[in-house]
């Protein structure tokens, strides 16, 4: 029986050195050295970021499991030492169709493999007078890469500052010969640009025991497939269905019973397998809201003919749902589809709300300004100890388009922040503010707050970040309390915590607010019932001067008469 065990041991350890890795591509090093730079300061990146790209083709089907390269620290105060390589990102993209880029759309990316640490960095010589380093990385999945298809890799490094000198990252790949003599650059903020020189890497496939996964689709032409191929026994096999103009995808089938309904369908490959991705015609359900400030609609896209679809229509704050264009009464609105529709949910002011949208303001006026909605006034002003402000400008003065944002909006005038004040002319219970904040491709973002007041006393505050960070995110900042508050004071709170590329500044559009319920006898809507109230009222009655929003046809009858005074000395002695 131990005879036997050894022998079985013995087996599994010649099969396992039998399996290799056989190179499938090659650039070789330029023994002359040279490098490119690509490399980023991670989470957010610097402006000076660089990305480089390349192409290979391959003979021969293969499914990839390695990737081999070399790079070097170009910076003589950086180095290996002082700003280390810490991760890797290795991308895959398909060609567009003229075959001179990368795909750089939907779905153009095929691959994406996260390398932790440096890749087995290993000191390999110093070539053209710069240290060079080799790095590899065994495959995740591995890649299936089509004989004669045209495809490109973007290795990059990610890097912090160097110590002491805040110098940018530096990691380059090293220059390679046996290409086509160009690649592809793009530095953050710029174009894509054609180089000179190829990129050094190699791919390896297994030569172990494998398996073979066939896809195919079903109806023919109606979608592509990536990722058959042959697999090493116990690898994950991954397939990628993507639906061709028209069409959507349905589900994944073997021997005609559904394995999946995941068009990114990953498994263990253990045995040969036959799969079909099953697509059907496709219809777009396009949705609007009107107006555009009133709420939001989601369940709309691309969805399959004949399958259920949910729309559903949420209405933004001081906003209350009226109905869609198809005559449907409620904000969930099913149907089956049939065929491309356009739909628009409709949204009214909620009782008491008042909406300030500046497109009524005076165009490129600085604040102060008064504007008026509903009967209720406000007043827009701003604060800086820097002499920050704000003016009245078209949304898109600077060739940016905030989400929700539209028409007029509330513009900093400088690089300098500064509070934005909004004070009411009666009590309000909440408060909104649709506001963009200058950053750059962020993956966290400022806090914003608002603080009410009552005449100058404090009431509360609180604060709000944008849901979806990046560049010029937009968000909503909101505040409602059960104390009323007639001044809102809208202030820049903190910085990002990790973004580099933002601004204290911020922009806004869309002041949603609900006025406090007013007792009927509080005639000049101070919160409080007086003989100040009843002033107003005489003053009104005798048609000298009438509050804001307010008439002497207290009683709503369509006339001034007695009965308006004889109804407001009611609600007067009775506390409303």
């Amino acid at each position: 029986m131990n005879t036997l065990r050894i022998l079985v041991t013995l087996l599994v350890l010649l099969a396992t050195s039998l399996a290799r890795a056989d190179q499938v591509f090659n650039q070789p090093p330029n023994p002359a050295g040279g490098q490119y730079k690509s490399s980023w300061y991670a989470p957010d990146g610097l402006d000076g970021d660089e990305y480089a790209f390349d192409s290979f083709m391959l003979g021969a089907d293969a499914g990839i499991i390695e990737i081999r390269w070399r790079g070097a620290y170009t910076n003589y105060l950086s180095g290996a030492g002082k700003a280390p390589v810490y991760a890797f990102t290795i991308s895959i993209y398909r060609s567009i169709a003229g075959g001179s880029q990368p795909d750089l759309g939907t779905g153009g990316r095929l691959a994406r493999y996260n390398i932790d640490g440096n890749a087995g960095e290993t000191a390999v010589g110093t070539f053209g007078g710069v240290i060079m380093y080799d790095y590899a990385f065994t495959l995740s999945t591995p890649f299936q890469a089509t004989a004669g298809a045209n495809y490109w890799i973007q290795i990059e490094a990610s890097q912090g500052l160097t110590p002491n000198y805040y110098w940018p990252p530096d990691w380059s790949i090293a220059a390679a010969t046996g290409g086509n003599s160009a690649h592809i650059r793009r530095v953050t903020g710029g174009t894509y640009q054609a180089i000179s020189g190829d990129l050094t890497f190699s791919l390896y496939s297994s030569n172990a025991a494998s398996v073979t996964i066939s896809a195919s689709v079903e109806p023919a032409g109606t979608g592509t497939i990536t990722g058959a191929g042959s697999y090493p026994i116990n690898s994950t096999a991954s397939l990628l269905a993507t639906p061709n103009a028209g069409f959507g995808f349905v589900n994944w089938t073997q021997n005609g019973s559904q394995v999946s309904t995941n068009p990114h369908y990953t498994f263990t490959a253990t045995v040969n397998r036959t799969l079909v991705a099953h697509f059907v015609e496709a219809c777009t359900i396009t949705t609007a809201s009107s107006p555009s400030y009133g709420g939001t609609t989601s369940g709309g896209g691309a969805a399959n003919v004949g399958s259920t679809v949910n729309l559903v229509a949420t209405p933004h704050h001081g906003f209350e749902f009226l109905g869609w264009s198809d005559g449907c009464p409620t904000p969930t609105n099913t149907f089956t589809a049939q065929g491309d529709v356009w739909l628009t949910a409709f949204f009214g002011s909620a009782p008491l709300s008042a909406t300030f949208d500046f497109n009524d303001a005076p165009a490129y006026t600085t604040l102060p300004i008064d504007l008026s909605s509903g009967g209720l006034q406000a007043h827009f002003s701003a604060y800086a100890v820097s002499g920050g402000t704000y003016a009245i400008w078209p949304y898109d003065t600077w060739g940016i388009r905030p989400l929700g944002f539209e028409g007029l909006s509330l513009f900093p005038t400088s690089v300098f922040g500064a509070d934005l004040i909004a004070d009411f002319s009666q009590p309000i219970v909440d408060f909104s503010i649709l506001y963009a904040l200058q950053e750059l491709g962020c993956d966290d973002t400022a806090t914003m707050r608002a603080t009410a007041y009552m005449d100058g006393v404090y009431v509360g505050t609180a604060t709000a970040q944008v849901p979806v960070p990046g560049t010029y995110p937009s968000g909503t900042l909101s505040i409602a309390l059960a104390t009323p508050f007639n001044r809102v004071v809208v202030h820049y709170d903190s910085r990002p915590p990790t973004c580099q590329d933002w601004g204290p500044i911020f922009f806004a559009d869309i002041v949603t607010v609900t006025r406090a319920a007013i007792c009927s006898a509080d005639f000049d809507a101070d919160g409080t019932v007086d003989f100040f109230d009843y002033d107003a009222f005489v003053n009104c009655f005798e048609g000298l001067v009438c509050p804001p929003g307010k008439t002497a046809d207290f009683d709503a009858d369509g006339t001034v008469d007695f009965f308006d005074y004889d109804a407001f000395v009611i609600a007067f002695e009775t506390g409303c």
